[in-house]
């Protein structure tokens, strides 16, 4: 009797988080591919630049090196590479996020 109970909720319970898990999924997506601060600050660039982002090296052409073009460039396809993947989990959420009615 239990494990009937048990999988009776999961599928009760999983339609009425999905949008949170949208929205997390979402967030998720933006806050990676902006990652700075932390390695910045911690290793500026790492060993070997181990731990340098595409954020960081945006950061050092616009001001270490005062290419603000390539820079801005840049941060125009980090854009469109967030808007493609925020994009493509929104087109994918019409199958598995469940709103009620």
């Amino acid at each position: 009797m239990a494990p009937r109970r048990f999988g009776r909720s999961g599928t009760l319970r999983c339609p009425c988080i999905s949008p949170v898990i949208f929205f997390n999924l979402i967030m998720a997506i933006i806050g990676t591919l902006q990652v700075f601060a932390v390695p910045f600050i911690m290793t500026g660039g790492g060993p070997a630049r181990s731990t340098y982002f595409l954020t960081m090296y945006l950061y050092d052409n616009a001001f270490s090196y005062l290419k603000m073009g390539y820079a801005s460039a840049m941060a125009w396809v980090q854009l469109l590479a967030v808007l493609a993947l925020t994009g493509l989990a929104g087109w994918t959420s019409k199958h598995w996020v469940h709103y009620s009615k």
